[in-house]
């Protein structure tokens, strides 16, 4: 309500004051993804992610090119400064819960998309899907081979639930510790595959539901 009240207080500014020429430089100041009352957002949908300044947040967290574990929240402009566009793209991976962003080489991006693009019109039929049980206590080995399952899984073109319960006689994690966990093995599939609906979370439980991205 408040940013159009100042919406039209600026137009009928313009209307009345302002010389034509800068009627537009007024008008497209409001559309601009920099203007403070206009908030924008983008899918990193079917298409090719986004990236570089066309990533539509002001802070982001970066998954580290060596340990593959989250950073802390950066500032965007931070980190393409700190990035050789030439030969790098630092590509939206996901919106949500938060937006993560990784530094990929441009043209491995470039061929990876395109053969991700032919392998997906290859895929079987959109909608089938598989599940994978993961417990809150897994161990680092059969973590990664549960996630090595699940990427197998999106490579053919399934949709992969993720279930990950508690198993009788482990002790049951904290909420903060669940999301944590959930978190960490959403990054490990961030390089092929996107949440496609909201995380179920439940007391004991929290399902994932991912599939691949063409892009």
């Amino acid at each position: 309500m408040f940013a159009s009240t100042v919406f039209r207080t600026l137009v009928l500014s313009c209307h009345r004051i302002l010389l034509p020429c800068r009627k537009v430089e007024v008008l497209k100041s409001l559309w601009s993804s920099n203007f403070s009352f206009v908030r924008t957002y983008a899918s990193a949908g079917p298409a090719r992610r986004t990236g570089d300044d066309k990533i539509p947040f002001r802070v982001v967290r970066l998954v580290h090119p060596e340990t593959g574990k989250l950073e802390p929240p950066t500032r965007l402009s931070d980190i393409l400064e700190s990035v050789d566009l030439k030969a790098f793209r630092v590509e939206l991976v996901t919106e949500e819960p938060e937006p993560i962003v990784k530094i990929v080489d441009r043209r491995d991006s470039y061929q990876k998309w395109k053969e991700q693009k032919k392998a997906f019109r290859k895929s079987v039929k959109a909608g089938e899907q598989k599940e994978i049980q993961i417990t809150w206590g897994v161990d680092d080995g059969d973590l990664k081979h549960k996630v090595t399952k699940a990427r197998a899984e999106l490579e053919k073109g399934y949709r992969v639930d993720i279930v990950i319960a508690p198993r009788k006689g482990q002790k049951l994690p904290n909420p903060n510790e669940m999301e944590a966990r959930a978190s960490e093995i959403a990054s490990m599939l961030l390089d092929i595959a996107k949440e496609w609906k909201t995380r179920d979370v439940q007391k004991t439980t929290t399902v994932m539901s991912f599939q691949k991205t063409p892009s």
